[in-house]
């Protein structure tokens, strides 16, 4: 069982990494993608505690900070290492839920969205009201557009809190066109939470998906959110939303703070091209632009579909090339479907001259 970077026949990439989660309150959260795969890891250790079951592996600690780490970095090569550790435990045919469950997370965060839903149909085949199994397989049907499984899968949740219902039904409301409920229910939930009994990452997440209720109606409360969820954990899926917010609003000095504060991600390394362009500084950057131009062409001589998105991002708005960036848009959007995605492919359809 492999997964890997450069199959062409992968069905997507996860916004980033899975994208629900769990928020623990005293006993009992993205995105946007996705959002924080280890807050998923952390719903199944409590899963564990609160059933009295076998604590998780020596495989699943050791994988947990290498999912943290993609997260926070961006860097591909975290997640490499950390299927080269999993998957020599996959055949075993007493594999453990948790095993599975960090499995799952990988695959998706690869792209590997089939692998990923059969690794958690397995421990959901194991443990039926396994709730974190439950959250991942939400994340995985959302960035494939899966819009009514992802529902079922959120309302088979039985043992999360409050806010990690609402935030997983939030997330299907995002993606049916619902902003305005999805924001108001985040809204609502997050007014009653204190930080200090809050779960971080999963807070966090929560924030990050009141952000993307908010993009399309309030970009000022957007960014808030996402700056909200930025102060309790660092991810580069949310960073980059936040970026995109603040250049939808013509804030480039916020975006340029935004991104100096962020890792050398590709998806935050090309919004730095675009804040470059947006501010007629190209011309100083020709070489790195260059550079992205040669990296890109030998991927999609490859078939290297991993980061289309971004691809399909910079030949829109940074190296105009318009019939280059549809096609690339449409390679993501066959992989997948979030709101991002649309609106990409919607931006290549009706780009002429692109650029800016």
């Amino acid at each position: 069982m492999k997964t890997g970077k450069t199959n062409s026949n992968f069905t997507s990439r996860a916004t980033a990494i899975a994208g629900l989660a769990a928020l623990l309150f005293a006993p009992a959260a993205e995105a946007h993608d996705v959002h924080e795969a280890h807050v998923e890891a952390h719903e199944a250790e409590a899963h564990y505690a609160r059933e009295g079951h076998v604590s998780p592996t020596a495989t699943h600690d050791a994988v947990r900070p290498l999912i943290r780490a993609f997260r926070e970095s961006g860097d591909d090569a975290h997640l490499d290492a950390a299927w080269a550790l999993i998957e020599p435990d996959l055949e075993a045919h007493d594999v453990d839920t948790a095993t599975l469950v960090d499995a799952a997370m990988v695959a998706q965060s690869r792209h590997d969205f089939e692998l990923a839903l059969e690794l958690v149909d397995r421990a959901l085949a194991k443990r039926p009201h396994l709730d974190s199994a439950w959250l991942l397989r939400a994340s995985i049907e959302l960035v494939r557009g899966r819009i009514d499984s992802a529902l079922d899968a959120c309302r088979k949740l039985r043992r999360v809190a409050a806010m990690t219902a609402v935030t997983c039904r939030s997330r299907v409301a995002i993606a049916q066109g619902r902003n305005e409920t999805a924001l108001r229910q985040m809204t609502a939930v997050l007014a009653h939470v204190r930080r200090d009994d809050a779960y971080a990452d999963g807070l966090a997440w929560s924030f990050s998906v009141a952000g993307d209720a908010a993009a399309d109606l309030d970009t000022k409360l957007a960014a808030s959110l996402y700056g909200n969820s930025l102060d309790l954990a660092e991810s580069t899926q949310v960073r980059s939303a936040l970026v995109d917010v603040l250049l939808r609003a013509d804030r480039l000095d916020d975006a340029k703070a935004a991104l100096a504060s962020g890792s050398a991600a590709l998806p935050l390394t090309v919004r730095r091209m675009i804040v470059a362009k947006r501010e007629n500084r190209d011309a100083e950057i020709a070489h790195e632009i260059a550079r992205a131009d040669r990296r890109f062409r030998h991927w999609i001589a490859h078939e290297d579909w991993l980061h289309a998105r971004e691809m399909a991002r910079f030949y829109l708005d940074v190296l105009p090339r318009p019939a280059l960036a549809q096609q690339l848009a449409r390679v993501n959007l066959a992989q997948q479907r979030e709101a991002e995605d649309l609106l990409l492919a919607a931006r290549t359809r009706g780009c002429s001259s692109c650029g800016g």
